[in-house]
């Protein structure tokens, strides 16, 4: 199973000065972004969304939401490997999208996204919520 580095999520109430920081040092641009019922952006490198950006007045500072890897490997496979581990998860889906979510916490309270084609039906366990955002 191979594995590439997708993006890195933050958790602010200040998207706008998060995103203009991102510009400013890197040259990242906001782009699109699936239709998640809470708000956010994405910026881009080279068509390569990099940062994702979840907004909500309610974070009191900007922190590290997770990391994300992809994989062309099944998401049956790779839920498959994670439910082995033994580490807490959550699923979720991309609206409109179809990729699959598959969000772990690791040793240390970490949590990698773990991305992955549509194959089987996962049955999300996690459903995005208009003040939610990403899973814990």
């Amino acid at each position: 199973m191979t594995w590439h580095f997708d993006h890195l999520a933050f958790n602010t109430a200040e998207g706008d000065a998060l995103q203009q920081a991102f510009q400013a040092l890197l040259g990242l641009q906001a782009g699109r972004r699936p239709p998640f019922p809470f708000p956010g952006r994405w910026l881009y490198q080279d068509g390569q969304a990099l940062v994702h950006v979840i907004e909500q007045p309610t974070f009191a500072e900007t922190a590290l939401s997770h990391i994300a890897f992809r994989t062309e490997e099944d998401a049956a496979v790779v839920l498959q490997r994670v439910q082995a581990s033994g580490l807490p998860h959550q699923v979720a889906q991309v609206p409109q999208d179809g990729t699959w979510q598959i969000f772990v916490r690791i040793p240390g309270g970490l949590v990698l996204e773990l991305d992955a084609p549509a194959g089987a039906d996962l049955h999300p366990g996690y459903r995005y919520e208009a003040d939610g955002g990403a899973p814990d």
